[in-house]
């Protein structure tokens, strides 16, 4: 089903250069041996409260955003979320978003389309919320300012608030644009899409126009910007809470000494929070394998941690992320009748729109 998908192959190769790299550059096998060997596993036990308690936001902001297609859910939506970060884990290409829609469309009276539509608003706000935490970070003043690139605010015109006016770019950059596509009419978005595509010839352009067309179905949900401030508003404590434990295992690695203050250390893991999963936009195998780990290493590496440890706790951090939502999720489908290869099909011979632009 993947091996003839150009995008299946374009992701193994960004994995294994990515993976290639983080070796060479940052691992060396027999003192990352035992920088892991020295760590204290008992953080990841709490730390695994605050990744579940992650997802439980992420259902509810899903909660909030499936309100206009499906009112109130009749059955759990904690559950699809699993079961949809399952499928992210397993499956390549990030097949698992479709299979989470059509798993929705199975569970509740929804089109997989629309379902669709939403998870691509929470995919922005995503970007919205780690981008507005690495302007947090920055605004903190010892990282991306003082550690990280030097004591350069004397010599930026401007000085430190210059600085903390470039670190928030970023974030209002990509807020205004979410805001502009969601606010704007179906029929106005795809006037500028179309204008967009000039290059392309006119059947690939009505194809590309026909998806985005079904995906707005979905992103119309948010029409307004007190919807837009209530969705970011959303993904805030969704973040938070995965960077609790990011924090948790960073102490058991020992992390918090390295840096001059507390406020430093909490500043240092909100920069790895978004570095490493803003890298999840990069081509990748399943599971961001690869991207992940050289980017949250090379974030911890530019703010003085040691290589071999920024390392060892960017692998272990992805680690952790992995497992349990894959086992949780492969047993909540098992416990709903369901296997992740029968959705698979489903959604494959169910010839909705979405699967077959994906996976085509």
């Amino acid at each position: 089903m993947f091996f003839g998908n150009k995008a299946f192959w374009l992701g193994a190769i960004g994995s294994a250069a990515f993976l290639a790299v983080f070796v060479w550059l940052f691992v060396d096998f027999d003192m990352i041996g035992d920088v892991l060997s020295d760590a204290n596993y008992v953080y990841i036990v709490p730390s695994l409260a605050f990744y579940f308690v992650a997802v439980w936001f992420r259902s509810q902001r899903w909660k909030f955003l499936l309100r206009p297609l499906i009112g109130k859910p009749q059955k759990s939506i904690y559950s699809v979320v699993v079961v949809g970060y399952m499928a992210n884990n397993l499956i390549p290409v990030r097949i698992g978003e479709v299979v989470r829609s059509y798993y929705l469309s199975l569970r509740e009276s929804c089109s997989a389309p629309a379902a669709f539509g939403t998870v691509a608003v929470e995919r922005a706000t995503d970007v919205l919320a780690l981008l507005f935490f690495l302007a947090a970070a920055g605004l903190m003043g010892t990282v991306g300012v003082e550690r990280a690139v030097g004591d350069i605010s004397s010599d930026v015109p401007g000085g430190a608030p210059m600085l903390a006016a470039v670190a928030l770019l970023p974030f209002l950059a990509v807020f205004s644009v979410v805001l502009v596509i969601s606010t704007a009419s179906r029929t106005t978005v795809l006037g500028w899409l179309d204008r967009s595509m000039f290059m392309l010839g006119r059947g690939l352009r009505d194809r590309l126009l026909g998806i985005a067309d079904r995906l707005l179905e979905g992103l119309t949900v948010v029409s307004s910007t007190a919807d837009l401030a209530k969705v970011f508003a959303w993904s805030l404590p969704v973040w938070a809470s995965e960077a609790a434990m990011y924090y948790l295992i960073a102490i058991g690695f020992d992390l918090r000494p390295i840096f001059d203050s507390q406020v430093e250390f909490i500043a240092a893991i909100l920069v790895f929070t978004a570095a490493a999963n803003l890298a999840g936009v990069l081509p990748s195998t399943a599971g961001s394998w690869g991207p992940f780990d050289f980017f949250g290493a090379a974030a911890l590496v530019a703010l003085g941690v040691g290589q071999e440890v920024a390392a060892a706790y960017a692998l272990t951090v992805h680690v952790v992320l992995w497992v349990p939502p894959t086992v949780v999720g492969a047993v909540l489908l098992v416990m709903d009748g369901n296997s992740l290869s029968s959705l698979m099909k489903g959604a494959n011979e169910s010839q909705q729109p979405i699967a077959g632009d994906i996976s085509s």
